[in-house]
């Protein structure tokens, strides 16, 4: 019998051998770029995160649509990643395919008081485009850090506006390349979620602006970020707020008042700015962020008696779950 470690390695080799044929069959037509081990930390706002098996940016929107159309089969796990913004990837990486779609889908136009923003367009850059156009709405949401596709998904939202507030429907591929339309009644939409985007990879999505006053458009913008950049501790990479807001609460407070702000593991610090970031202050790994999270919220839990839920999305971690079988995972803001 054959020593367990020299077993296991012979089983992981042959692993590995299947997967890159699967690899190799899928990127038949594909024109993107397409890179082998390429790090998550080059892709993600907390700069941090281990390799992914495959690292894929379509062409455009008919070579995302054939890529999911040849994998649909089920062959090995899919993430769709949009800024990376919303994301914590495990230090080992990924097995699987990451597919970056902002190339793929992130034009933007207008047609009278509608507009159309794909996916990978970033969201602080609609925000702004709009307020150049005169357009009104989304003046409110400048500085998130997302992609359109990412925010959609969370519904996120700051200043008391949501992104699916003028949302009038959304265009999106199933797994199998196929294009659908929702309506903004079918995406189940709620506080940092949209039920009905789950395993859908959204391409563009439609928003009813109405016209306004350019110069009080602007100097609304203006305020939004100022604010940000006193509230938040912008000049560490960071995923945003780390969990969501419990009812009729804060989790800011409920940190704070567990003295965990400035608590530390590595390089992963729990700002004193805001407590409810958990920034990279240089060195972090995946392993600090996430033991200081599960600190943070056991300290909070035994204070307050509530269970803080992540805003964060866990890439990698078995906490995080990833949906296999071609269904692909919901992509980092």
């Amino acid at each position: 019998m054959l020593p367990i470690s020299l077993t296991s390695r012979r089983c992981w080799c042959i692993f590995s051998r299947r997967m890159s044929c699967r690899y190799d069959r899928a990127l038949r037509g594909f024109r993107g770029e397409a890179l082998r081990g390429e790090p998550l930390s080059r892709h993600t706002s907390y700069r941090i995160g281990g390799p992914a098996d495959l690292y894929l940016v379509p062409a455009d929107e008919d070579d995302l649509r054939g890529f999911l159309d040849r994998t649909s089969r089920g062959d090995f796990p899919l993430f769709i990643l949009g800024n990376g913004s919303n994301l914590l990837v495990h230090d080992a990486g990924l097995r699987g395919a990451v597919v970056d779609v902002r190339r793929a889908t992130r034009g933007i136009c207008r047609d009278g008081e509608k507009v159309w923003a794909g996916a990978g367009a970033e969201l602080d850059f609609l925000a702004a485009w709009a307020v150049e156009e005169g357009l009104e709405g989304l003046a409110e949401l400048s500085g998130i850090p997302g992609t359109v596709g990412g925010a959609l998904r969370t519904n996120a939202g700051a200043f008391g506006r949501t992104v699916s507030d003028f949302l009038v429907e959304v265009r999106a591929l199933t797994t199998g390349g196929r294009e659908v339309r929702l309506s903004r009644d079918e995406l189940g939409l709620g506080y940092r979620e949209a039920k009905g985007l789950k395993g859908l990879v959204v391409v563009s999505a439609a928003f009813h602006l109405k016209r306004g006053d350019r110069k009080a458009l602007w100097e609304k913008r203006r305020k939004v970020l100022q604010q940000r950049s006193e509230r938040q501790p912008l000049e560490y990479p960071s995923a945003g707020s780390t969990f969501k807001r419990p009812p009729g609460d804060h989790p800011g407070r409920l940190i704070e008042e567990a003295g965990c702000k400035g608590m530390r593991v590595g390089d992963a610090m729990v700002s004193p700015k805001h407590a409810n970031f958990t920034v990279n202050l240089g060195k972090a790994k995946a392993s600090d962020v996430w033991t200081l999270i599960r600190r943070v919220r056991e300290r909070v839990r035994e204070r307050f008696g509530v269970w803080l839920e992540l805003e964060v999305e866990l890439w990698g971690f078995p906490e995080g779950g990833l949906y296999t079988g071609g269904s692909p995972r919901s992509p980092g803001r």
